[in-house]
């Protein structure tokens, strides 16, 4: 089954599987202490991350995977959301795309994203302007090799509707049927660079694409199992649902 963790080619189908990744983390990965505890990053080679929770008795709490890339945009943090089974080092965002430093509480669209690191920030003012590194874990994935197919495909499958531009972000942030705040967007963008990445802990390849979309440049992560037997490449146009994890940069 794919999920966020295969989605950066570790092996992840079991309670086993998740307590042997945990381990690893905690026996050979990086120690960042924060107040409310610590978190454990375990490397993985060409950007796949793993961050392991600890409390401050330094029991284990919870694990996010995460992926470094070169992806940027700018935005404008407006509030801290919490989810009902959020713990102390968990951390969502509602921000804003297109911010500027003269009205950093608007910008093109509002949408949410989970923190694999939120404890490490400490306290932010809001609205807050900053740069997010913004990773997006497909869930499903369409890909086209130019703009004129993604046209057509809009036009077949949304007859009748204003298509989606080549370059869109429709984020998906609050369900109407349960209420849950959830860190996804439809996203679709042109594709400046990808390649296959293979993740050191597990020998497994998973497909890693740099995204340029409405808002700025993210980095697209996908399951190989999820991308077929067309490759994603340079000069394609991407389009899906995604989990959006992100990391705030260091401020100058």
């Amino acid at each position: 089954m794919i999920n966020h963790m295969t989605t950066l080619g570790f092996q992840m189908q079991s309670e086993d599987d998740f307590l042997s990744l945990a381990n690893r983390a905690y026996e050979q990965g990086t120690l960042m202490q924060t107040e409310q505890g610590a978190y454990m990053l375990l490397r993985a080679g060409g950007g796949a991350e793993l961050w392991l929770q600890l409390n401050r008795e330094g029991v284990a709490i919870g694990m996010h995977p995460h992926f470094t890339g070169a992806g940027l945009m700018t935005i404008g943090i407006e509030a801290e959301a919490r989810h009902e089974d959020a713990n102390e080092l968990d951390g969502t965002f509602y921000a804003w795309a297109g911010a500027t430093p003269e009205n950093p509480g608007h910008g093109l669209y509002a949408f949410m994203f989970d923190l694999p690191d939120r404890d490490r920030y400490g306290p932010l003012a809001h609205p807050a302007l900053r740069q997010v590194q913004l990773a997006a874990f497909a869930h499903e994935l369409i890909v086209f090799e130019n703009a004129a197919a993604f046209e057509r495909d809009q036009l077949e499958r949304r007859p009748g509707s204003l298509p989606l531009s080549p370059q869109s972000f429709v984020p998906q942030g609050l369900t109407e049927e349960s209420g849950e705040l959830i860190s996804t967007a439809r996203i679709s963008g042109n594709v400046l660079r990808a390649g296959w990445v293979q993740n050191e802990v597990s020998g497994i390849y998973f497909q890693w694409a740099l995204v340029r979309t409405l808002g700025g440049d993210i980095d697209v992560v996908a399951d190989e199992r999820l991308v077929g037997e067309r490759e994603i490449q340079e000069g394609d146009i991407l389009s899906g649902t995604f989990w959006l994890s992100g990391r705030l940069l260091e401020q100058q």
